[in-house]
């Protein structure tokens, strides 16, 4: 299994800029390559998977959509 910092490695390698870890939120930002998007992405299994390209961005943002319809319903 890979660390965090191996995983943004593995981002910065492919093109993408990431910020730097936010351990009191649990997130990273990262720029997508090749556009003005910018996504923050959850320390952990959502940034190792990332990497590791089981998810994707599309996956993500899907993700912070329905996270941000959960908190709206509260």
């Amino acid at each position: 299994m890979i660390t965090d910092r191996q995983a943004l490695d593995i981002l910065r390698a492919q093109g993408h800029t990431a910020g730097a870890p936010d351990l009191r939120t649990g997130r990273v930002r990262v720029w997508i390559r090749g556009s003005q998007e910018v996504i923050d992405v959850h320390l952990g299994r959502e940034l190792r998977e990332l990497a590791e390209e089981k998810l994707n961005f599309d996956d993500i943002w899907a993700r912070r959509e329905e996270e941000a319809t959960a908190g709206d319903e509260l």
